[in-house]
């Protein structure tokens, strides 16, 4: 069985052995279950596209909500998430589900998505990510920046995905907009199989690749050292990294993905070609996910 939220339920369990504990009588009609601790109704309408959301649930055990408080999203036990949301507009709640069904779902066999799969996707009009920063500007001046950077597409977080497409936005992207979407969506769902241990990051993404570098001057050499993206060299993870190989690898059909990331002027030292190759190799002999057919 997969994990699920459960219903609060009150268990008595029998006493063994002697003792001087003891439990006063009671009739089978003083013991009931606590109520309902769902916190929000599923499905949550009856249009056609609540139809497919059940049918996701029942396939997968992955609730897909569209009506959901922010803090739902952003909870994870000790801390927020950086990401903030802002809950799917119904008009375009049926595009979100056929671009996820159509540009991610299907890559999958059946049991595998069951494993893979959080127990919710959030349905978001707009998702955006939280960035701080604090250090040295250019002039050397301590600063204290804070931004939310809006319009990005998909981000894991606790037993949840978000997915920020629920709006007229996912009518109106450029074809290379969407295969970045479609390749920022998947690459959330593997990183949430990462972080519930169904897939592991192959060795060659370690933080070593960028340790040692003075984390000011590597903003603007990132692509040196292996990174397609900039990822703060403070606080990545191999799982950061990996998950980011696969973002591009799975939008762009890799004569393109060479073309713009494995160039002599883009990777200089040879490792995004090297890290690219071992993406591909790991996920087909691995776990039988082939991101070359994928990105085609």
């Amino acid at each position: 069985m997969r994990r699920s939220l459960l219903p609060l339920v009150y268990f008595l369990l029998p006493l063994t052995g002697g003792g001087g504990v003891g439990l006063s009588s009671c009739s089978e009609d003083d013991i009931s279950p606590s109520a309902n601790n769902w916190l929000v109704d599923f499905p949550q309408g009856s249009n056609t596209y609540d139809t497919e959301i059940k049918q996701v649930y029942d396939l997968y055990g992955t609730q897909m909500l569209y009506r959901y408080n922010d803090g739902m999203m952003r909870w994870m036990v000790t801390e927020q998430l950086d990401y903030v949301s802002r809950p799917g507009d119904e008009h375009y709640v049926g595009e979100a589900v056929k671009f996820i069904k159509d540009n991610c779902f299907r890559y999958y066999q059946q049991d595998s998505l069951r494993k893979y799969l959080p127990y919710r996707i959030y349905l978001a009009s707009d998702l955006g990510r939280l960035r701080n920063y604090s250090g040295l500007d250019a002039a050397g001046n301590n600063v204290s920046i804070r931004d939310t950077v809006w319009h990005t597409v998909a981000a894991n977080g606790y037993a949840n995905i978000c997915f920020g497409l629920a709006s007229s936005r996912i009518t109106t992207l450029s074809q290379d907009s969407l295969r970045l979407a479609k390749g920022e969506l998947n690459a959330a769902l593997i990183a949430n199989a990462i972080s519930s241990g169904y897939i592991r990051v192959p060795s060659t993404f370690t933080k070593e690749e960028v340790s040692g570098v003075n984390w000011y001057d590597y903003v603007g050499s990132f692509n040196q050292y292996g990174l397609i993206e900039y990822i703060d060299a403070r606080t990545m993870q191999p799982a950061q990294d990996f998950a980011m190989f696969l973002k591009y690898l799975i939008a762009y059909p890799t004569d393109e993905f060479n073309e713009r990331f494995t160039n002599k002027t883009y990777d200089p030292t040879g490792r995004i070609a090297r890290k690219a190759a071992a993406v591909r190799k790991w996920m087909k002999e691995e776990y039988g996910i082939d991101v070359e057919q994928m990105a085609e």
